[in-house]
C-alpha cells in the first residue's frame, strides 16, 4: 500500500478526527485512522497492535464495556499498554478470534489486521450506529467510514446504482448493503467481511432475535426494564472528556438527561434545537421546561426557513449518499452549538423502533380489526374514498398496507413513500428490483415466527434505522467532531426489549406503554402524556411557493440527472399536482431533489474531490 494515498484516504475524514491520525502499513496493506480522542486522550493512538505487533487494528466509536472485557482478558495473561477501549478488541480478537464480536457492547466500524496469516476483518455493531464502507473488485478491497475516503483513492469509477436508486425512490434512503454508488457497499448491522488470500466472504455475526417472548408479570417487566435503561444510559456516560445531553422535551431525551443528571449530581449541559416563524411547532418551551427541572446549563439554536434552504446541498455533501430527510439541518445546527461546550452527547434517538412509537405501529397492532370489514366494503367504498384525499400520503400508504394480508406486503407497503404505479411511471427504463426493505437483508426470516407488530419493529431497528436516522445522525454530529451516543440501543437493553411481548408497547392507543410507566419515577406525567411533536419544516411550503420554479429549473434542466433517468413529463407533473394541492408530493420531491443535488456533487463534479457547499 501506497503510504502517501493512504494519508491522503484518512486526510479527507479529519472532521471525524481532528486530534491525531496514525497510519500503519505491512506490504500491500495499510490502515489509516483519524481520532477524535474521547478516552485514554495520550495513549489510544490508532492504529494500535497487540503485544507481538502480529495484529493491528483501528476503530471508530466507543466500546462501553471495555473495562470489563480487559478485566478478563488480563486474568488470561494479556498485558495492556493503555487505558483506551480500543486495545480491548485486538487482545479480545487475540483470545477469541471473530466471536470477541459477539461480546462487544458498543457502537463501532473497526478493522483487524492480522499480519501472519494476511486476513483483515471489518465489523459494524449490531444496531449500524457507525457506518462501514467498502469496495471490493478485482482483488483489491478499500474501506472506510465514509464513501470519500475510498474515491480519494486513484481510479475509483462513480456510478449511479439503479436498483439502489429504485429503493431510494421507494424508501428515501439506500438500505444496506447497497449505497447509491454501483461498486461501493456498506456493511448491514451486525455483519462482519473476512477477507483472506482465499478471498472474501461477508457474514453475520449478531443473532440477538428469535428469543423466547417474555412471560413476566407486567410490575417485573417494568422493573427490569427500568434497571436496564439506567445502567445503559450510566455505561455510555463513559468518558475523558466533557459530556451532555440533546434535548427535545419529549419523554426519551428526557428519560435520559434525568438518568444522566442524578448520575453526575450536579448541573449537565443540555442542548436544543427549533425552527422559527412559520414553523415554531417544535418542543423548545418543554425542553426548557425540562433543563430548568434538572437544574441543567440549558443552550438552544433556532433555525430559520431560509437557513434550510441554504443548507440542504451541504448537508447532501456530508451525507455522501442520497437520504431525503429534512431533520439533518435541525441535527447538524444543535451539534454545532453542543461542539462548543462539550465532545460527546448522549442523544434519545433509537427508542421509537423498538418500543412502537410511530403511527405505522399503531395501524401494523390494530391492521386486524380493519381486515374483519367484509372485502366489498373495505375495497369499494373505504379504500376508495381514503386514497382520493388529496393531501394525506401517510393515510394513503396506511390504506395500502392495512388491507394485505401478508406480513410482508403489509410491511413493504408502509414503507413507499412514493406510490409503486408512479415510481413505474417516472423511470425512463426501470432497472429490475422490488425496492423493498427487506431485500437487502432478509432480517424478516429471523422473527417469522411472531406476530406482525413485533417483526415490524425487528426490522425497523435493522433497516430505516441505520440506514436513514442514524446514519444522518453519525455524519452530521461527526461533521462537526462531535461525538453522538445512542444509549436506547445499547446492546444489552435491547436484548430486553425485544423480548417484552408486544401488547406492553401498545397498550390501547398509548403507545412506548412500557417504556412510559419504566420511566414515570424520572419523567413527570405531562411528558410522558404529551402528544409527540417533530420539527416543522418548511419543505411543503418551499415547494409551493418561493422555491416552486427554482426545483422545477433543476429538476428539469436539458443536463440534470432527473432528466437523464427519469421522465421529464412525470416530473413536471408530480410538481404541479403538489403546488395545485391535487396531491402531496414533498416526500417524491424531496427524494428527486436530494438525488439531483447529490449527483452534481458526486457523480458529476468539475473536479474531484470537489469543495463542501458553504465551505
Amino acid at each position: 500500500m501506497d503510504r502517501g494515498i493512504l494519508a491522503a484516504m484518512s486526510a479527507t475524514m479529519i472532521h471525524r478526527g481532528p486530534d491525531d491520525s496514525g497510519l500503519h502499513v505491512d506490504g500491500s496493506a495499510g490502515l489509516g485512522m483519524r481520532r477524535l480522542s474521547i478516552i485514554d486522550l495520550e495513549g489510544g493512538a490508532q492504529p494500535m497492535a497487540n503485544e507481538d505487533a502480529r495484529l493491528w487494528v483501528v476503530c471508530n466509536g466507543e466500546i462501553y464495556n471495555f473495562k470489563e472485557l480487559r478485566r478478563e482478558l488480563e486474568a488470561r495473561g494479556h498485558r495492556f499498554h493503555t487505558r483506551s477501549d480500543t486495545e480491548v478488541i485486538v487482545h479480545g480478537y487475540e483470545e477469541w478470534g471473530f466471536n470477541v464480536l459477539e461480546r462487544l457492547n458498543g457502537m463501532f466500524g473497526l478493522a483487524i489486521w492480522d499480519s501472519r496469516d494476511k486476513t483483515l476483518l471489518l465489523a459494524r455493531d449490531p444496531f449500524g450506529i457507525k457506518p462501514l464502507y467498502y469496495r471490493d473488485i478485482a482483488g483489491k478491497l478499500l474501506f472506510g467510514s465514509e464513501i470519500r475516503a475510498m474515491l480519494a483513492y486513484p481510479v475509483v469509477p462513480r456510478t449511479v446504482d439503479l436498483e439502489a436508486l429504485d429503493q431510494y425512490l421507494n424508501l428515501t434512503y439506500v438500505p444496506s448493503p447497497r449505497t447509491a454508488f454501483k461498486e461501493i457497499s456498506k456493511l448491514s448491522p451486525g455483519h462482519a467481511l473476512s477477507c483472506t488470500p482465499a478471498g472474501t466472504i461477508v457474514k453475520r455475526f449478531s443473532h440477538s432475535a428469535g428469543e423466547e417472548q417474555l412471560r413476566e408479570p407486567e410490575s417485573a417487566i417494568i422493573e427490569r426494564l427500568r434497571e436496564a435503561i439506567e445502567t445503559a444510559v450510566k455505561r455510555q456516560m463513559v468518558a475523558d472528556v466533557p459530556i451532555g445531553v440533546m434535548l427535545s422535551g419529549g419523554v426519551d431525551s428526557s428519560t435520559v438527561a434525568t438518568i444522566m443528571a442524578r448520575a453526575v449530581g450536579g448541573p449537565i449541559e443540555t442542548f436544543t434545537v427549533g425552527f422559527s416563524g412559520d414553523f415554531a411547532s417544535n418542543e423548545l418551551e418543554q425542553a426548557r421546561d425540562t433543563a430548568k427541572r434538572l437544574g441543567a446549563n440549558h443552550h438552544e439554536v433556532v433555525v430559520s426557513a431560509d437557513e434550510f434552504a441554504d443548507f440542504l446541498p451541504r448537508s447532501i455533501w456530508h451525507m455522501e449518499e442520497p437520504v431525503a430527510t429534512t431533520s439533518t439541518l435541525a441535527f447538524r445546527k444543535v451539534c454545532e452549538l453542543a461542539h462548543e461546550y462539550v465532545k460527546v452527547v448522549l442523544t434519545g434517538q433509537g427508542a421509537d423502533e423498538p418500543f412502537a412509537g410511530y403511527s405505522r405501529h399503531l395501524g401494523e397492532h390494530y391492521g386486524r380489526l380493519y381486515r374483519l370489514l367484509p372485502t366489498g366494503l373495505r375495497k369499494r367504498v373505504v379504500e376508495p374514498a381514503l386514497l382520493k384525499l388529496p393531501r394525506n400520503e401517510r393515510v394513503k400508504r396506511g390504506v395500502r398496507s392495512l388491507g394485505e394480508t401478508s406480513v410482508r406486503a403489509r410491511h413493504s407497503a408502509v414503507y413507499s413513500t412514493m406510490a409503486p404505479e408512479l415510481r413505474g411511471r417516472l423511470w425512463r427504463e426501470q432497472p429490475v428490483s422490488d425496492g423493498d426493505s427487506w431485500s437487502a437483508v432478509n432480517w424478516s426470516d429471523d422473527v417469522r415466527h411472531l406476530d406482525g407488530l413485533s417483526q415490524m419493529l425487528y426490522v425497523d431497528a435493522r433497516t430505516s434505522l441505520p440506514d436513514n436516522l442514524l446514519l444522518y445522525g453519525d455524519k452530521m454530529s461527526m461533521s462537526v467532531s462531535l461525538e453522538a451516543r445512542v444509549p436506547f440501543l445499547d446492546v444489552e437493553l435491547m436484548r430486553l426489549v425485544e423480548s417484552i411481548p408486544p401488547n406492553l408497547k401498545i397498550k390501547g392507543l398509548t403507545q412506548k406503554y412500557v417504556l412510559k410507566k419504566a420511566v414515570s419515577t424520572w419523567v413527570p406525567q405531562s411528558t410522558l402524556t404529551r402528544k409527540k411533536i417533530g420539527f416543522a419544516t418548511p419543505v411543503d411550503q418551499w415547494f409551493r411557493g418561493e422555491w416552486r420554479s427554482r426545483t422545477s429549473d433543476l429538476l428539469l434542466a436539458s443536463d440534470s440527472a432527473c432528466t437523464l433517468f427519469f421522465r421529464p413529463d412525470v416530473v413536471r407533473q408530480v410538481l404541479d399536482e403538489h403546488v395545485k394541492g391535487v396531491q402531496d408530493h414533498k416526500r417524491s420531491l424531496f427524494s428527486l431533489l436530494t438525488f439531483e443535488l447529490w449527483y452534481q456533487q458526486f457523480i458529476r463534479p468539475t473536479s474531484w474531490p470537489p469543495h463542501a457547499p458553504g465551505t
